[in-house]
């Protein structure tokens, strides 16, 4: 599904047009768009399809949970979150340039982070991979493309920082937490703007998201951050590591109305 999102479909049609027509084909994808359906009807007689699990399943064991936050505060979110939380962090972003920049703020938030996406060469990216791995990094940011194939065991939590622009990605990206029998955690970050995106993402992992109360954050990063050839900054909070108050607590409602049917309306 991926080779046919970066445009490889060219490639894969000349591929199976050179191979023998007596021949076994199996096609293995995390999703089934429309795409891969064309893909598997041209090419393939009567292909049996097998579902290792429904679309939008997600792990019992991962407890997700949602903030509606403002572009401009999600920064400050996620260094109290970072704060919370001591384990290992996989964090989530919809751009390239997106991914830079949160590692880099991270890194200063005295965070030791690496990112991986399709700027960063292959080498980079084992090495940054390898590092959260062992344990030198403790927060890995990445982009939906750059981070199929993660397989690390014991990620204690999993931020998407920006929700993802296909809906079955929140399934993959969440996936990366909760694994062989652990107990995992995934927080999304959602602008007050993105409420059909949460509608999306609900009717296909058939579950409705809590909304959690946003807890006392520091003043908005832009007041913290110096601007220095284009790059971001993050400085000391003030106060140094006081404790910021008691942890978030779970919101009893939801700033979108829900109809009799539970779903938001």
């Amino acid at each position: 599904d991926r080779m046919l999102d970066m445009g490889f479909a060219p490639q894969l049609n000349k591929i199976m047009k050179a191979i023998p027509k007596e021949r076994q084909t199996l096609l293995f994808s995390a999703t089934m768009p429309n795409a891969i359906v064309k893909l598997a009807t041209t090419y393939m007689a009567l292909p049996v399809r097998l579902e290792v699990a429904p679309a939008g399943t997600t792990a019992a064991d991962i407890e997700q949970e949602i903030f509606i936050i403002r572009q401009e505060s999600k920064l400050s979110l996620l260094e109290r979150l970072l704060q919370d939380y001591r384990g290992t962090v996989l964090v989530f972003s919809r751009t390239k340039w997106g991914a830079k920049k949160i590692a880099g703020v991270v890194n200063m938030m005295g965070h030791r982070a690496a990112e991986i996406h399709a700027n960063r060469s292959q080498s980079l990216r084992r090495e940054a991979l390898a590092g959260f791995r062992s344990g030198k990094y403790r927060v890995l940011v990445a982009t939906d493309i750059a981070a199929r194939g993660i397989d690390v065991s014991n990620i204690e939590l999993v931020i998407n920082f920006d929700l993802p622009d296909q809906s079955e990605d929140y399934v993959h990206r969440i996936g990366r937490t909760g694994r062989a029998g652990n107990k995992g955690r995934a927080i999304s970050f959602a602008t007050p703007a993105q409420r059909r995106e949460i509608q999306i993402i609900e009717r296909l992992i058939k579950k409705n998201l809590p909304i959690s109360q946003l807890p006392e954050l520091a003043p908005p990063p832009a007041s913290r951050l110096q601007g220095h050839r284009g790059h971001v900054l993050l400085g000391p909070s003030p106060g140094g590591n006081k404790p910021q108050g008691n942890r978030r607590r779970r919101s009893r409602g939801s700033r979108f109305n829900r109809g009799r049917d539970g779903r938001r309306g």
